[in-house]
């Protein structure tokens, strides 16, 4: 469990075309080794999850679903036994819970922890005045500060794959890309447990960590393909977990990581993806008036200057350049909010017009041509293999801590 020695756990692990495609395939899988090991094996750590930490929670409803919970304080002693079809209500009283249930129960307790027992223990919860059901796995813990509630889930790390690979691809992929988000999401979080350490959990549930929704229950094929690669993480040539960016679509070109966030990474390198390019996010058009364009960029060059100018990437460029002015076009996007940094543009009619490609910062993994790949019959591991280059998967509990 991640409790007493969460921190040591932290610092331990934290530390197309076909023809050319399936050869450079072929070479990519000579460094992309898989260690095998037994799924029996499997990492026990739990994963505390922030929940709606967005929000003011002043209320809070539970109840269990087909599972035995007790209600325990901070120090582990037991005040309620939950019976069938019971539930509790938890509001503040200053820094202080009032907790209620229609069985009698009627406390003031300073914070507490709903915990199940079984295979998989299961609870509905209900926020504020919500109409809306959320289902979690495992425990529950449940503090007030400054008259709001704290919520976390702590939740096995397969469990919590399996919700994040169902919100985050959702519905009728390939197991083969289920698999793939599972290892991608996987990683994120185990290199990523100190993130919301001040606010006393591993990750939050939404997309500032990963997306962890209570509204989506993990799928019969989600689930097994999170099965199929429990525990594995990648990790780049000097053991390190890696970064395992993804966007929805490259436009038949990923980015390299110093050109979007100016740090280089051996693994994140730009490759060129023709699976994508029949995808509904592969092409984009915007208008904007010359005029609006040169301020917000707060450029110098005059409008009379950009008669039959143009500006065209062949290949992804890191920056744009207009006359005697030039700007990062990962900053340009942001700017314009531009729904990728690989575009063409030229003035027309008093107008800039911009003619895209992809969706996304353009870094690692594109999901819909990894989509496309896994269709077409490629396994996890190639895809994986192209789009990060040099990696290798290993299980979590092969993972060292730093000298």
């Amino acid at each position: 469990m991640v409790n007493g020695n969460k921190y040591e756990f932290i610092s331990a692990y934290k530390h197309g075309r076909i023809g050319w495609l399936q050869s450079l395939l072929r070479c990519s899988i000579l460094v992309f080794s898989i260690i095998a090991f037994q799924l029996s094996a499997v990492f026990s750590q739990d994963i505390a999850v922030g929940l709606m930490n967005r929000k003011t929670i002043s209320t809070f409803l539970f109840s269990p679903t087909d599972s035995k919970y007790v209600l325990l304080t901070e120090d582990g002693d037991t005040i309620y036994v939950f019976k069938s079809d019971d539930a509790i209500s938890v509001s503040t009283a200053g820094e202080r819970l009032l907790v209620k249930s229609p069985f009698g129960l009627n406390d003031t307790i300073s914070s507490l922890q709903l915990v199940g027992s079984g295979k998989s223990p299961s609870c509905r919860v209900r926020f504020n005045d919500e109409k809306s059901d959320y289902s979690y796995f495992d425990k529950l813990s449940v503090s007030a500060s400054d008259g709001v509630l704290k919520v976390v889930n702590h939740v096995s790390i397969e469990r919590y794959v399996a919700r994040v690979v169902q919100s985050e691809v959702g519905y009728g992929a390939a197991e083969e890309y289920y698999k793939i988000q599972s290892i991608i999401c996987r990683t994120y979080a185990v290199r990523n447990l100190e993130r919301h350490v001040i606010d006393g959990y591993d990750l939050c549930d939404h997309e500032h960590c990963q997306v962890y929704s209570g509204l989506k229950l993990a799928t019969n094929d989600v689930v097994k393909a999170t099965s199929a690669t429990s525990g594995l993480v990648m990790v780049d040539h000097g053991n390190d977990l890696i970064l395992s960016a993804f966007h929805a679509n490259c436009g038949g070109q990923t980015s390299n990581s110093e050109d979007v966030w100016r740090e280089p990474r051996s693994y994140l390198t730009s490759v060129e993806d023709t699976f994508c390019l029949k995808s509904r996010s592969a092409v984009w058009e915007k208008t904007i008036p010359v005029d609006e364009f040169i301020t917000q960029l707060g450029f110098k060059t005059n409008v009379e200057e950009l008669e039959n100018w143009s500006f065209n990437q062949p290949d992804r460029k890191k920056y744009f350049t207009l006359k005697t002015d030039s700007m990062e076009t990962a900053q340009m996007r942001r700017l314009l909010q531009l729904r990728s940094t690989y575009f063409d543009l030229k003035m027309n009619d008093g107008n800039i017009e911009f003619v895209g490609r992809g969706y996304g910062h353009g870094v690692g993994l594109c999901q819909q041509g990894a989509m496309n790949m896994a269709e077409s019959g490629y396994t996890y591991s190639q895809i994986l293999g192209y789009y990060y280059k040099g990696v290798s998967l290993i299980p979590m509990t092969s993972l060292q801590p730093e000298k």
